[in-house]
């Protein structure tokens, strides 16, 4: 199976076509092929340990599906809940770097969630963002995220709020139904 996967990963090229030109074929070095069906169980076979790290965290927890991944930490402070998502993101890039990969920072996002009644003077107040050292990219700061995020195709807000997600999903289903009426009346 090693010897399958390595000539699967080796010796591989790609071509770039732009309008009517197709350029030269040149060696692919890292990565595995994009759209290959084999490339997210590579993924998950390759990061499968990472997971298993995680199973010892006490009040978080890592989701990863393919190449995208969650820290959920909760506590009884915003503060305390942002410092577990610290030390895990941290152990989580280590693992990474010690097995030849990284994480983007321009890809991280932060959000706290707190109970709508919840006291301020006992959960602290909202964080504006979290340092962290990346052992590939140096020191960086995670802002806190001010717009919905989005994680696996689902928009979320700060205060789960499912209005900004169902309006995107609303007018991506009105955007298909508008261009099948376009369709069926150029026919």
């Amino acid at each position: 199976m090693c010897a399958w996967v390595e000539s699967f990963l080796s010796a591989r090229t790609a071509t770039l076509r732009g309008g009517g030109h197709v350029s030269q074929p040149f060696e692919i070095t890292s990565g595995t092929p994009q759209g290959s069906p084999l490339s997210p169980i590579l993924s998950a076979m390759y990061t499968a340990n990472l997971l298993e790290m995680t199973k010892q965290w006490s009040m978080r927890d890592l989701t990863m599906y393919v190449d995208n991944g969650a820290i959920y930490a909760t506590s009884a402070t915003i503060k305390g809940a942002a410092d577990l998502v610290v030390e895990g993101y941290t152990k989580v890039l280590d693992w990474l770097f010690r097995n030849g990969l990284t994480a983007d920072p321009d890809k991280c996002e932060l959000m706290t969630f707190t109970h709508n009644r919840a006291d301020p003077r006992k959960v602290g107040q909202p964080i504006l963002g979290i340092k962290y050292d990346d052992p590939v990219h140096g020191r960086q700061h995670i802002k806190h995220a001010k717009e919905p995020i989005q994680y696996l195709g689902i928009y979320i807000d700060q205060k789960l709020n499912w209005d900004h997600h169902t309006t995107i999903m609303a007018n991506r289903g009105r955007s298909t139904i508008r261009g099948i009426n376009i369709l069926g009346n150029s026919i």
